[in-house]
């Protein structure tokens, strides 16, 4: 009987150190399937964080665009160029503020007086017409409002006085439209840890987003742009019956 009491407890004993062994083998299974795991889940959770940047850029630069829109169309005097770069003042300032998606630039083109990097556009008032080439109706520029001043002499950008095709339901002849000309510079969350040069113009880390919205005016049938070279800001202002 002492005979096979020394085998059980051997037995006893080769299996504890074989339960001790496979304990130790899971262990160390567990580490390296997390060791595997662990940046699947970091890298999703940085994907989550990254498209609610994007997100958080797009609808705050629509929404500020609108306002933009709204605030000339319920006008119902006619403005002037500084009146035109305060009210960007203060919408840009709208969309800066508390917007975590962005990263802002201090000293280096933020929102100078030539505008924002991240937030470029031009107001234009159209007013539908029939084009004397093709007797199509259109929208001729009246005047025209830019941010960077050196977008109004780039032979690519609409003038007063040019028609530009607009959407179907606006082609009503006479009729006078705030047209918001602008884009917006959509980047991923990489650009604000500062890995890339935060400059559209000289790298393709950014979307740009074409933001081209119409805002028919509400109380007036038309608006006006109270021209004056004393304006200090009229040189970011150009009108259909002045030559620039």
């Amino acid at each position: 009987m002492s005979r096979h009491k020394g085998i059980f407890q051997r037995l006893r004993g080769i299996l504890k150190h074989k339960l001790i062994s496979f304990g130790r083998q899971e262990r160390g299974a567990i580490a390296v399937e997390m060791a595997f795991i662990l940046p699947i889940f970091a890298s999703m959770a940085f994907l989550t964080y990254d498209a609610g940047t994007v997100y958080t850029q797009y609808k705050r630069g629509i929404r500020n665009y609108y306002a933009l829109g709204d605030i000339l169309a319920y006008q119902t005097e006619d403005v002037t160029c500084s009146q035109l770069d305060k009210i960007s003042e203060m919408v840009y300032k709208s969309y800066v503020s508390g917007n975590w998606a962005r990263r802002e630039q201090a000293g280096r083109d933020d929102f100078t007086k030539d505008g924002a990097v991240d937030f470029r556009f031009a107001l234009r008032l159209v007013k539908i017409d029939e084009d004397p080439v093709d007797k199509k109706l259109k929208g001729r520029i009246e005047w025209s409002y830019w941010r960077h001043e050196s977008d109004m002499t780039n032979p690519n950008e609409p003038k007063p006085g040019d028609y530009i095709e607009v959407p179907e339901g606006l082609q009503i002849k006479g009729l006078e439209a705030v047209f918001v000309d602008g884009s917006l510079y959509i980047a991923p969350a990489l650009n604000y840890l500062g890995i890339f040069d935060f400059n559209p113009s000289a790298n393709e880390t950014h979307k740009i987003i074409d933001v081209d919205r119409y805002f028919p005016l509400r109380f007036v049938s038309t608006l006006g742009l109270k021209y004056s070279l004393k304006d200090p800001m009229s040189k970011k202002c150009w009108s259909r019956v002045l030559k620039y």
